[in-house]
């Protein structure tokens, strides 16, 4: 279910000044990766986001009336070395990706979070890529959205055997291979 803008969050929409901000979250094993555009530490879903600055770029992200996955790419920059490091190590293709969008206000000389951001992507990491020029690294990752699950063809059957795999012994399906060269009368009639 679609969460609605709370009425903070609509009216710093709405007014003249107010900080739009990006968070990611990326499923990391065993330790999550969360970085926002901001500084210093930001706090929300009972997360830490760790504030990146310009080093965190976003691509557009593609929104259409069709029912299709649209992906979508991230940036990082000047990352410190054991994430690198961690990053190098692991099997990152499937990781888990979401992207939110918030927004800051400054009341008292004091930024403060609105409102928790919404969730305005989730995906998986399809490629990443890292380059290195010099004494920096940047890592490029493209993320494809989970609608990308509804373009992939099921490995699985209504077949006995699929499922004896799952129900060793049902016995539901064991007439399904005679059924495709089955005659079958409808109404009680004979055929001629």
């Amino acid at each position: 279910m679609a969460r609605t803008l709370g009425t903070d969050f609509s009216a710093q929409l709405e007014s003249s000044s107010f900080t739009p901000f990006y968070a990611i979250s990326i499923a990391f094993s065993p330790n999550k990766l969360n970085l926002w555009t901001g500084y210093n530490d930001l706090f929300f879903d009972s997360e830490t986001y760790v504030g990146s600055g310009n080093l965190l770029l976003i691509s557009n992200i593609e929104e259409t009336s069709d029912i299709k996955a649209t992906g979508m790419s991230i940036s990082l920059s000047g990352l410190d070395s054991n994430i690198l490091a961690e990053i190098l190590t692991e099997d990152v293709q499937g990781t888990s990706v979401e992207v939110y969008f918030g927004v800051l206000t400054t009341t008292d000389n004091q930024t403060v979070l609105v409102d928790d951001p919404y969730k305005i992507f989730d995906g998986f990491i399809d490629t990443m890529t890292i380059a290195e020029s010099g004494e920096e690294s940047t890592v490029r990752v493209t993320v494809e959205n989970k609608l990308i699950t509804l373009e992939k063809a099921k490995s699985k059957r209504y077949t006995d055997q699929d499922q004896k795999q799952l129900f060793p012994t049902d016995k539901g399906l064991e007439f399904v291979d005679d059924l495709q060269d089955k005659t079958l009368v409808w109404g009680g009639g004979t055929r001629n």
